[in-house]
């Protein structure tokens, strides 16, 4: 079986999108795109009991991960289950059950905060590998701002767009700093280099992961983000016109623009992003120095205290388990491996 891909980043940074690219191209397990696995596993510290275990097992099966059209994944999770030492082994081996299952050849796992913890699933997934998907920080801020995923202290209420950017410098560099040390398992690309090139990033991703991604094939197969853009700005789908790349040059205010890039310049400009402003009023810079000394410390202390301490599973909570299928949800259909798809025969349309 080869090598298990993650597909991380910021949320809202198109990992949705290439996720759906991966899986249109063939050969990967279809199962949830996003498990929240190693953020929720913190409330189940141990299996010390079989009603501990019995516990994990009905909080995975009653909710989100558990209903899946065209798969009883019940037995597949009993059987992961039994067959683990920790919680935290628990997904691998259901995935690889699931791509046995399915007849395919590896699998593919697609929650963005996943890029917090990849050391953690190097652990218990030694052969991972990750691709990091980033993007231009303006426009993730007014993404995660309108979704409303980033709480601000009291007195920035009014500055939300700006501790969005620092949200997403946060989780940037924490992948970044990753991929640094582990250069082999680890790939950087960018979101709007694959909106404006998808042939020859997909080919990058290929090489790094070893499989076929030819373009024109994954485009007769269009799923998920491919057909139904999963955009914070819903009224754009189906727009002609639609392009998610540089809404922050009309979206937000020149005060806001000017807020984000004191905070989160000097990372736009490391990976590429023109500025939109020569300078920063005094004021503005000032602002910025003391809200990146709060909130990047904020949100280190958060992330330590939620996976590091007895803290966390409180502060943890299984509702992206609990969460239902969408009602337009699609049976599972994996599409084979490229080998088996034969020359001018197209993929199997959901």
């Amino acid at each position: 079986m080869k090598r298990p891909v993650f597909v991380v980043g910021c949320p809202r940074s198109g990992t949705t999108l290439l996720y759906s690219l991966l899986v249109a191209a063939g050969g990967f397990a279809f199962y949830r795109k996003e498990t929240f696995f190693f953020d929720v596993v913190r409330r189940f510290p141990t299996w010390s009991t079989a009603e501990a275990r019995e516990r994990f097992i009905q909080s995975f099966l009653q909710g989100y991960l558990g209903k899946v059209p065209g798969l009883d994944v019940e037995p597949l999770v009993r059987d992961a289950a039994a067959e683990s030492r920790t919680p935290q082994e628990f997904l691998p081996r259901l995935m690889t059950a699931i791509t046995r299952t399915q007849g395919m050849g590896r699998w593919l796992e697609g929650t963005p905060a996943h890029v917090l913890y990849m050391d953690d699933i190097v652990r218990v997934v030694p052969d991972a590998l990750f691709v990091h998907v980033v993007r231009d920080g303006r426009d993730v801020a007014i993404s995660t701002d309108k979704q409303g995923w980033v709480r601000t202290l009291p007195w920035d209420a009014s500055r939300r767009l700006g501790v969005s950017a620092l949200f997403w410098e946060w989780m940037v560099q924490r992948g970044r700093a990753y991929g640094q040390a582990h250069p082999h398992r680890y790939l950087e690309l960018r979101f709007e280099d694959l909106m404006a090139d998808p042939r020859a990033t997909l080919g990058r991703v290929g090489t790094f992961i070893d499989h076929d991604l030819d373009w024109d094939r994954i485009q007769q197969n269009p799923v998920h983000a491919m057909f139904k853009p999963n955009t914070s700005f819903r009224e754009e789908r189906g727009q002609p016109d639609f392009n998610p790349v540089g809404r922050w040059k009309d979206k937000c205010t020149a005060e806001e623009l000017q807020l984000c890039e004191a905070l989160s310049g000097a990372l736009l400009t490391e990976l590429g992003y023109p500025l939109a402003f020569a300078s920063i009023p005094a004021a503005t810079r000032a602002r910025a120095r003391s809200m990146r000394l709060a909130y990047l410390a904020h949100f280190t202390a958060k992330q330590f205290l939620k996976t590091r301490t007895p803290l966390g599973r409180v502060m943890t909570k299984t509702t992206a388990w609990a969460e239902q299928p969408r009602p337009n949800e699609r049976p599972v259909r994996p599409i084979p491996e490229p080998s088996a798809v034969k020359p001018g025969e197209a993929l199997p349309s959901w």
